[in-house]
């Protein structure tokens, strides 16, 4: 995450407000929706925090979206605030911490799994299955697909990474043969 802690102590704020108005679930749709926006519009955070534009004018550009979104009260305030202090550029961050501790708090996380091949449904919920109980956590699982993975599985579950694809093994084997420790086994 860049910027360090910065985008972490806005979310917890943000968290703690969402909280007090009971309005969680509806922040994490708002904020989930406003990271979307900024990644799949890469010029918008740097035309926000661009100083050359008048404060007045990057506040109507992000009122004007926010009205589109719509955004509440709590999340405007608090986009307001990012831009005003000049750390737009942070808000997916912000959204990213923010999910974290909402994940935290429900007992849920977010996984990857990536497969060389589009692999069936009962792969991916027996796959999902073990996740969730080596996690301990309840999962929502994205899938990919990679050809470059050539094969088996490469699995994220928050910052843990499960590497079991044959393009880790290839390279894990090459390692063993260059530094001659052991010779590998078939």
């Amino acid at each position: 995450m860049s910027g360090g802690s910065v985008p972490v102590r806005y979310a917890r704020a943000l968290f703690a407000l969402a909280e007090e108005k009971q309005n969680l679930p509806t922040l994490q749709r708002e904020w989930k929706d406003l990271a979307e926006t900024f990644r799949e519009s890469p010029t918008l955070g740097p035309t926000l925090a661009n100083p050359h534009l008048p404060l007045a004018q990057r506040e109507r550009a992000l009122s004007d979206l926010l009205d589109r979104l719509p955004a509440s009260p709590a999340t405007r305030g608090a986009v307001r605030l990012l831009l005003q202090k000049g750390r737009i550029l942070l808000l997916t961050d912000v959204a990213r911490a923010f999910e974290r501790m909402i994940e935290e708090r429900t007992g849920r996380a977010r996984a990857t799994v990536t497969t060389a091949v589009p692999l069936p449904d009962d792969f991916h919920r027996s796959l999902q299955e073990r996740l969730e109980k080596a996690s301990g956590r309840k999962l929502s699982v994205e899938r990919n697909v990679d050809a470059e993975i050539l094969g088996g599985v490469v699995a994220r579950v928050g910052d843990v990474l499960y590497d079991g694809s044959l393009r880790a093994a290839l390279a894990r084997l090459r390692e063993r043969l260059l530094e001659g420790n052991e010779a590998p086994q078939v």
